[in-house]
């Protein structure tokens, strides 16, 4: 299940935190968010996620001729 856990500070810092995202996807789902709040990254964390790939389940079909 992927999930956004999203903390606001007093200081108005905001930390974002990702679970359930495989590979690159994280980055894709944050760059809105992240346009939204001013684009400034202070500090980016790579989960061990991030470095893992969705297994993609390909079928070849054969067609008679």
């Amino acid at each position: 299940m992927e999930k956004i856990n999203i903390a606001i500070g007093t200081d108005g810092a905001v930390d974002l935190q990702l679970a359930g995202f495989k590979g690159g996807k994280c980055l894709e789902v944050t760059k809105l968010l992240e346009t939204l709040l001013g684009n400034e990254i202070v500090e980016r964390n790579l989960t061990s996620e991030y470095y893992t790939t969705e297994e993609v389940e390909l079928e070849e079909k054969i067609s008679g001729s």
